[in-house]
């Protein structure tokens, strides 16, 4: 594709209710959206970055800048046509900011399958029969206030058809609060929990309590570059650990694996910088027999259908965040993803259209930005 402009938005979607993590609490969803216009037409990304640096360093107004004057004019410069598996060369002197290359790359990919009408989940397994036409829907649960207000709250996501469900956990917001779910939803339902790094070796007393309840695997319990620490945890206690925020490459997630800080990945693109790469990591896990898992970032409807069609790799063997849109937005920029199916066996469709496979609502789009430029070749 010959790209002759790149268009620069940020949005902001209404939130039903604040998500608090150990991270933080995101109360507006703001991000920024890629639009590739091109003499074979158009696709869109989205930039994963949270709005404030506390996920990693990444955030809304800091891609925002680092699209705008870095990486979309190196683009740009690019003689001639541009495919996808250009980038790492066009990009190879630029430092860090996976997610903002990574919010390219998926621009370029929506717009290769919508020229070849091919859809984006084949796209990123070429080598399958045929990725899965419904991908089991997963939901994250925020920390909140009391174990009563964990169980309420996983009794609504399993009535809404969600089969699998990870709740955020803290110090002192753990054990007794999982407790409440699991007693809550009964033995039949997948309970998993998320630390983001909130704990330290010396709970490892702490979190092997955790094993009482059957988890599917406790993901990220240390910090992010503790891989020696993560590798001793998992020999002191029983629940599997998953690895999240310490991924940030295949050659990362390699040695992770090899030295036993993780036996279940957590897949995300953005963190990759690269939906190929992460696609990559899928078959790579795949081919050990590891579980892994695609994890999302309160996504808008273009970053959620690139995880659906990513989880619908055949090396997605664990059901992830794959929520409905009405699960944390009022508004979307297309149309809402739904969970179909009884209670705790709910799935969400795969988008089968060309690329990306959604349609983006012009007038939503337009309702929703904060601002937007266009950079021309």
């Amino acid at each position: 594709m010959h790209v002759e402009a790149v268009e620069l938005r940020v949005i902001a979607l209404p939130m039903v209710a604040p998500f608090v993590a150990a991270h933080g609490t995101v109360s507006s969803r703001t991000a920024v959206l890629v639009r590739i216009l091109g003499n074979e037409g158009e696709g869109w990304g989205e930039c994963a970055a949270l709005p404030e640096p506390t996920y990693s360093e990444e955030f809304v107004d800091g891609a925002y800048l680092a699209l705008q004057e870095q990486l979309v004019p190196r683009l740009l410069a690019t003689a001639g046509t541009f495919a996808p598996s250009d980038l790492e060369s066009a990009f190879a002197d630029v430092i860090g900011h996976p997610m903002a290359k990574a919010s390219i790359e998926l621009a370029l990919l929506d717009a290769q399958g919508r020229r070849d009408s091919i859809a984006l989940a084949q796209i990123l397994a070429p080598h399958s029969p045929g990725p899965s036409q419904h991908v089991p829907a997963g939901v994250a649960i925020g920390l909140l206030a009391t174990p009563e207000d964990l169980a309420a709250e996983v009794s609504t996501r399993v009535a809404e058809g969600y089969g699998r469900i990870k709740i955020k956990i803290a110090p002192s917001r753990d054990i007794e609060f999982i407790r409440a779910a699991r007693n809550a939803v009964g033995v039949d339902i997948e309970l998993s929990v998320d630390a983001n790094g909130a704990y330290t070796l010396d709970d490892a007393k702490t979190l092997a309590e955790l094993a009482d309840f059957d988890l599917a695997y406790i993901e990220q319990p240390l910090a992010a570059d503790d891989l020696l620490n993560h590798a001793e945890l998992a020999r002191r206690i029983s629940t599997r650990i998953c690895l999240d925020e310490s991924l940030t490459s295949a050659t990362v997630t390699r040695e992770a694996l090899d030295m036993g800080a993780c036996s279940v990945v957590c897949i995300k693109a953005p963190r990759y910088g690269s939906w190929v790469e992460a696609a990559s990591v899928l078959d790579h896990c795949a081919g050990l027999g590891i579980d892994a898992w695609v994890g999302g970032m309160l996504d808008c409807g273009i970053g959620r259908a690139a995880n659906i069609a990513l989880a619908a790799h055949p090396g997605a063997s664990l059901t992830g965040d794959i929520a409905a849109t009405d699960r944390f937005f009022t508004e979307d920029v297309c149309a809402p993803f739904v969970v179909s199916g009884p209670s705790g066996g709910g799935t969400i469709t795969v988008p089968t259209g060309p690329g990306l496979g959604i349609s983006i609502d012009a007038a939503a789009l337009s309702k929703l930005t904060l601002r937007s430029t266009i950079i021309r070749r």
